[in-house]
């Protein structure tokens, strides 16, 4: 399935699942059907869209998103105001896609989209050309509005 055609899908339907060259199954949903539940993470393919994800950074912090290792998952407060508007109540998960395979599939969707892992195997995926550059068990990084920057597993 090309680009194109998973971006409609993901328009028509706002979940697409996937399963990497690893067998990691995972989907892609819309931002409006994540819950505090979900077990994921928020993919950003732009620097730009963390700002709306979790609200202002310093400078540190954003460059420390961009340049970090691609499987860098990041940890931070969630403000009151964003696209999740009082669904959180406390921290989430996100990570900028660095991977041109992936990232090439966020630009032709254009949104942040949330990532929830999948641990049963299903038929009717969309087979990725590659292996996806996150897990469960990723390094996770905790960064805070005021530059602060916590190392949780490395």
């Amino acid at each position: 399935m090309d680009q194109k055609e998973i971006s409609r899908q993901f328009t028509e339907t706002g979940k697409i699942s996937f399963e990497d060259t690893q067998g990691q199954g995972f989907d892609w949903v819309q931002v409006e059907q994540w819950r505090p539940e979900m077990d994921g993470l928020f993919l950003i393919h732009e620097i730009y869209q963390l700002k709306s994800l979790v609200g202002n950074f310093s400078e540190i912090a954003l460059d420390i998103v961009e340049y970090a290792a691609d499987e860098t998952i990041f940890l931070s407060p969630q403000p009151s105001w964003n696209i999740n508007k009082g669904k959180s109540g406390g921290l989430i998960k996100f990570a900028l896609v660095g991977s041109p395979y992936w990232k090439q599939i966020l630009q032709q969707i254009r949104e942040i989209v949330f990532l929830k892992w999948e641990d049963e195997k299903r038929s009717s995926v969309i087979k990725g050309g590659q292996a996806f550059p996150f897990t469960r068990k990723s390094k996770l990084m905790g960064l805070y509005e005021d530059g602060r920057v916590k190392i949780i597993n490395g």
